[in-house]
């Protein structure tokens, strides 16, 4: 992902005509100070040959077009058709009533801020891409049919929604978000069922009987490994892959044992653990206290940094349907199992799904 800052006589030029263009102060402001800005305006604005908002009132981009004007094509809209860069310093302002367009092909690079007042909306469109190393006030909404990258430096926060319109592999998540995510439609299909890509499996959703290959997946197991290797804890692997016929045996067991309504607050009906999925790992010690060791307390407060998540967090149970296990993990990988975690919910919470 790039953007690139263009310098010289034409852009000078076109700065200048930008300062001396005779509009009236509310229409024409500086695009932040530098030479380069690009200026993505609203359509009132610029029939009126004015610029949009900056950290001072104007809309300041950056980008690798001397342009001073972006294209726009509907009335108090703004329209990203080419790769443009916020500059660190400046803030682009999307105003209530306003939508941010970034389209095919084009990618906006924040290192500054974007403001999305209430009621204004950024549209990532599909082919466009986000790329955010500064911070996003996000009040209004944000739609994501597109590529959102958040790096470590890059911050969402505020009281409006981050809607994923396809997949969760859509956002590469390495910094934080804290906006609500407003995840798309559950998608059934072959028995199975995925929200934004990611399967679900819990009292309410099943796998088929025949589903899994008797193994954990290779991503999910080498992540274990590389945590082991990293910290020097045993993270012993209790229980990975069961199949439906080793859950139906061990569920059955419990209930000869134990009364049926407890035992559903611990042990998944067969067709309803996540276990045989290959996704899902019980690491450590079965106990409540090994949330209080020094391996299970680095679990829970570090597992998502190698993609997984604690699945039956303490005072989960009643959005999980399952008692506290802070040794079971489920994967997500490092990007989704971060946005989780930011968010505080738990995984049907956070999914928008039900538990039973």
């Amino acid at each position: 992902m790039k953007a690139y800052m263009k310098s010289g006589v034409a852009v000078l030029l076109a700065a200048m005509a930008v300062c001396l263009c005779g509009c009236n102060e509310g229409n024409s402001r500086p695009t932040g100070g530098s030479i380069s800005s690009i200026v993505i305006n609203s359509s009132n604005d610029a029939a009126n040959g004015g610029s949009g908002s900056t950290s001072n009132g104007s809309s300041g981009v950056t980008g690798n077009s001397s342009s001073t004007v972006s294209d726009v094509s509907e009335p108090d809209n703004l329209t990203v058709n080419a790769d443009k860069t916020v500059a660190s310093g400046e803030t682009l302002t999307v105003k209530s009533g306003e939508t941010l367009y970034i389209n095919s092909g084009a990618e906006l690079t924040v290192e500054g801020k974007i403001d999305c007042e209430n009621g204004g909306s950024i549209n990532i469109q599909s082919g466009g891409a986000l790329l955010l190393g500064g911070d996003i006030r996000l009040d209004g909404d944000l739609k994501l049919n597109g590529k959102l990258g958040i790096r470590e430096s890059g911050k969402i926060a505020g009281s409006g929604t981050l809607s994923v319109l396809d997949s969760f592999e859509d956002i590469d998540c390495e910094g934080t978000c804290t906006a609500k995510i407003k995840a798309p439609a559950p998608v059934e299909k072959d028995g199975i069922t995925t929200v934004g890509g990611v399967l679900i499996v819990n009292k309410k959703y099943t796998v088929p009987e025949d589903y899994g290959d008797g193994l954990v997946i290779d991503d999910a197991y080498n992540k274990l490994l590389e945590m082991r290797e990293d910290t020097g804890y045993s993270l012993a692997l209790v229980s990975g892959f069961r199949s439906y016929e080793t859950q139906k045996g061990l569920f059955e067991y419990y209930c000869e044992i134990d009364d049926y309504e407890r035992v559903i607050m611990y042990s998944a009906e067969p067709g309803h653990s996540e276990h045989q999925t290959g996704l899902a790992m019980d690491l450590g010690e079965i106990t409540e206290d090994y949330a209080y060791t020094e391996e299970g307390a680095w679990l829970t407060d570090n597992c998502h940094k190698y993609g997984f998540i604690i699945r039956y967090p303490m005072d989960g149970t009643d959005k999980t349907g399952y008692d506290y296990e802070p040794w079971h993990v489920r994967y997500l990988g490092k990007s989704t199992a971060k946005l989780v975690v930011d968010s505080g919910l738990t995984l049907e919470e956070f999914l928008g799904v039900e538990t039973q």
